[in-house]
């Protein structure tokens, strides 16, 4: 069974993700941003295509946990208590 590093330096995509957790929300968006002007230029290469766009999911999949993360730790003020709330209990209400 190989090694965990091993796996890592065999798997592009599994260090696309240890790459991608180490941003924050901002260098994650513009990575995705750079990676997207890639995918529209036309003369790019199927294989770098595929690859590119399997980085940008990643990318993509970082942004939208941040944000996530983010949004359930917002605190909002309830007017009628004057109690805070986070955002997703503001939301269900």
């Amino acid at each position: 069974m190989p090694k965990k590093s091993q796996t890592v330096k065999n798997d592009p995509q599994a260090t696309w993700r240890k790459d991608a957790e180490a941003l924050n929300y901002e260098e994650a968006l513009q990575a995705l941003d750079l990676l997207l002007a890639k995918l529209q230029d036309e003369s790019l290469p199927l294989s770098e295509l595929q690859s590119s766009h399997q980085r940008a999911e990643i990318y993509l999949s970082r942004c939208e946990q941040l944000l996530s993360e983010t949004e359930q730790s917002v605190l909002q003020l309830d007017p009628e208590t004057l109690t805070t709330q986070t955002y997703e209990q503001r939301n269900d209400a």
